[in-house]
C-alpha cells in the first residue's frame, strides 16, 4: 500500500513538466502554498523545467492581448453565496482561482454523512476533481480505486485505516489500496481530492445506491 503525506518525485517531475493534469497541478501548488518543506523538495525541479522553458522559441502574441489581458483585471470577482465566505477563507490561492466563477457551489449530501463540491474547471475525462466536507465522526464508505487518489486535508484531519492525515498533508491512494477515511478531529474535516479513474464502494448496497444518487442528482 502506498500511505504518503507528500507528492513523490514522480509526481513532482510530471507537475514541473505540465504532464500532470492540472487538477493534481493545483493540487502541488496548494500544498506548496500550506506546506514550505514541499515547495522546497519541487523548487529545484521547477528551475530545471523553466530554464529549459526559456530555451524553446517564444510564440508570437496576437493583436489584441494587450486589451484582453487589461479587460481581465477590470472584470468584478463574483460576490460569494452565503456560507460560502468561510470556505473561500480556507482554500489556497491556486484552488481558489480554479473555483472563481463557477456558478455550481452548493454542497451535495453523499453517504457517510459527508458532501462535496465538484471543481468543474479541473475535471474531464478520466480526472474528477472535488472538495469533500466530513463532520468529525463520519467519513466516506470503505471503497478501492480504479485509478490514484490524491486527497490534501485543508482543514481538520482524518485516519484511513492505514496512516492519520492533517492539514497540509497530500494522502496518495492506488488501485488495489482499500481505505475508509474517517474524520477524527474535533472540526470538519476539509479535503480537495483529485480521483484519477475513479472509486469502487466495495459494499454492493451502498455502491448501487451511491449510483442511484448520483444519477439523480445529474436529471
Amino acid at each position: 500500500m502506498t500511505s504518503m503525506t507528500m507528492l513523490d518525485e514522480g509526481w513532482i517531475l510530471d507537475c514541473a513538466s505540465g504532464a500532470a493534469p492540472e487538477a493534481v497541478r493545483v493540487l502541488a501548488a496548494c500544498q506548496g502554498v500550506m506546506r514550505p518543506e514541499a515547495a522546497r523538495q519541487a523548487a529545484p525541479v521547477e528551475i530545471v523545467f523553466g530554464a529549459l522553458l526559456e530555451r524553446l522559441p517564444g510564440a508570437p502574441l496576437g493583436a489584441d492581448a494587450m486589451a484582453r489581458a487589461l479587460a481581465r483585471l477590470d472584470e468584478r470577482a463574483p460576490d460569494a453565496a452565503p456560507g460560502e465566505a468561510a470556505l473561500s477563507g480556507l482554500l489556497p490561492a491556486p484552488l481558489a482561482r480554479a473555483l472563481d466563477g463557477q456558478a455550481n457551489r452548493g454542497w451535495r449530501r453523499r453517504l457517510g454523512g459527508y458532501s462535496d463540491i465538484a471543481v468543474e474547471s479541473l475535471s474531464g475525462k478520466g480526472v474528477t476533481a472535488r472538495l469533500l466536507s466530513i463532520p468529525p465522526g463520519k467519513g466516506a464508505p470503505q471503497h478501492d480505486h480504479a485509478g490514484e487518489e490524491l486527497t490534501l486535508v485543508l482543514a481538520g484531519s482524518f485516519h484511513d485505516g492505514r496512516a492519520a492525515f492533517g492539514r497540509g498533508d497530500v494522502c496518495i491512494a492506488a488501485p488495489g489500496d482499500v481505505h475508509h477515511p474517517r474524520v477524527d478531529s474535533a472540526e470538519t474535516c476539509i479535503c480537495f481530492v483529485v480521483e484519477l479513474g475513479g472509486v469502487r464502494l466495495t459494499n454492493p448496497v451502498y455502491a448501487g445506491i451511491d449510483r442511484l444518487n448520483r444519477l439523480a442528482q445529474r436529471l
